[in-house]
């Protein structure tokens, strides 16, 4: 069985490699290396997998799984600039993909036993998302 909680978080960010020209950033980043940054409105969906408990009914309580997702990535992530201000992504280049592979190692510890992550999706607007099913399959 899977279950999913969905959030939304506020964030700064620029694509770009420090070792590169702004010419060379800008070839390949496009708008996204814009030496100021640029903000999206994040989705976030978090799909956890795990066998429904005879005591609980649940495979794991929303609100539980709410209160993980805030404390491993959402107190980190809302409102910052992931570039500057959010530690677990220092020395990341803060692209969609690379964003899941960090939520994914800040997650997966924290869930109970018997419950693991299905899958986390990221959408940076309405026509783009990424999503990461695990190191397993990459």
């Amino acid at each position: 069985m899977e279950i999913c909680y969905q959030t939304e978080f506020c964030a700064a960010h620029r694509l770009f490699r420090e070792e590169w020209s702004e010419e060379r950033n800008t070839e390949v980043f496009g708008i996204c290396a814009n030496p100021n940054g640029h903000g999206h409105n994040y989705k976030l969906s978090v799909s956890v997998r795990g066998p429904i408990q005879e005591e609980t009914g649940m495979v794991m309580d929303f609100v539980a799984l709410t209160a993980l997702v805030q404390q491993s990535i959402l107190r980190w992530v809302d409102h910052r600039n992931l570039d500057v201000d959010v530690p677990f992504l220092a020395g990341t280049i803060s692209t969609a993909e690379n964003l899941l592979v960090a939520f994914w190692k800040q997650l997966d510890p924290c869930l109970p036993e018997g419950v693991v992550l299905a899958c986390l999706s990221l959408g940076e607007s309405r026509d783009y998302s990424c999503h990461y099913f695990g190191p397993d399959h990459d």
